[in-house]
């Protein structure tokens, strides 16, 4: 079956090519409403994609929006992180609705970022997860088009700064733990070098003091927020000779390998040690015990990344280069994974 056209697509609606042309790209104020519709109609039935490589090339917009994450190597699979894949599939959903088409790429050198923007004309960039100054300092000065980043400490032009209240968090966490009368609470991530873990780390400190607990550094637990961190951790927190009986996590995905972990050392959860996680993703439901967490509400934070974005570039971005910082709250989600001493 031939590739329709769009001078298929005219002939079919008895009108110009540039009239066609008018239509998908949004100029339709040029163009009858009737005719309009026709040509939709047309363009539906014959499943036409436009051709958005040819369509950037010739238009200062391209309505193609870089989605950016960095990775240790090329090896990585990156979407097993449940974190990566929600934000994912719902910033595609949202530039979706706006007309905007989503490409996704991984870097894992700064060399990968300049040939990104040097080879493709997208309009915005979203660098996801998880090292964006890394890998783009050098555009942070002078960005060549807008850009969404996630829980950064920074602010600059053109940058948009999505933030969860991660200090907040473990605050919570580990305030939630003191009030069912754990005394004894480990925190476990490796949170040195990571501004993000260090917030979170910085909140756990600040619940044991407000409650006169001594800090101990035996209770840090230094692994990778992943499942395979996590397992690690769970299996040395297991064969600790100690009091404790709680620990706080900064990701979920990370407090479901403590869980196993722990569990293969022959600890009960939560009856020998409770656990919360970070980010409440939908797997938390689906764990057992299920996991309580702090909600960061990732499907409000990628909307309004894509939002924000969308309007950014729609306003004329080099009319406005301030930057734009969002802090969005958080909050405990209760369910199994945590006992109460008394």
């Amino acid at each position: 079956m031939e590739k329709t056209t769009l001078k298929d697509i005219a002939d079919r609606a008895g009108v110009s090519m540039m009239t066609v042309s008018n239509v998908i790209n949004g100029k339709s104020s040029r163009v009858s409403a009737q005719t309009t519709e026709k040509i939709n109609a047309i363009i539906k039935e014959c499943g036409y994609v436009p051709n958005l490589t040819a369509r950037s090339l010739t238009r200062k917009n391209s309505n193609i929006i870089g989605v950016i994450i960095s990775v240790d190597s090329q090896d990585e699979n990156y979407l097993e992180n449940p974190y990566v894949s929600t934000m994912i599939g719902i910033i595609e959903k949202e530039l979706g609705k706006n007309g905007y088409y989503m490409m996704f790429r991984s870097v894992t050198k700064e060399k990968d970022m300049s040939q990104f923007l040097k080879n493709w004309n997208v309009d915005g960039i979203i660098f996801l997860y998880p090292d964006f100054l890394k890998y783009a300092e050098n555009f942070i000065v002078k960005p060549p088009c807008p850009f969404v980043v996630f829980d950064q400490p920074f602010n600059a032009p053109k940058v948009i700064n999505i933030c969860a209240d991660d200090r907040k968090g473990l605050y919570l966490a580990t305030k939630y733990m003191i009030n069912r009368g754990h005394n004894h609470i480990a925190f476990a991530a490796d949170y040195q070098g990571n501004a993000i873990l260090t917030e979170r780390f910085l909140g756990y400190r600040q619940a044991l003091e407000e409650c006169s607990i001594p800090f101990r550094e035996d209770y840090v637990i230094a692994c990778d927020p992943s499942y395979e961190g996590g397992l690690s951790a769970g299996k040395k927190i297991a064969a600790m000779s100690n009091n404790l009986s709680a620990v706080v996590t900064t990701a979920d995905i990370c407090a479901i390998g403590v869980m196993e972990g722990a569990r293969l050392g022959g600890l009960r959860i939560p009856v020998d040690l409770s656990i919360t996680g970070f980010d409440n993703l939908n797997l938390c439901q689906y764990t057992t015990p299920k996991l309580t967490s702090v909600s960061q509400n990732i499907a409000r934070k990628a909307r309004i990344a894509a939002q924000k974005l969308v309007e950014k570039i729609q306003n004329d971005s080099d009319a406005d280069d301030s930057p734009c910082q969002i802090t969005l709250d958080v909050e405990i989600v209760e369910r199994q994974s945590v006992i109460a001493l008394f």
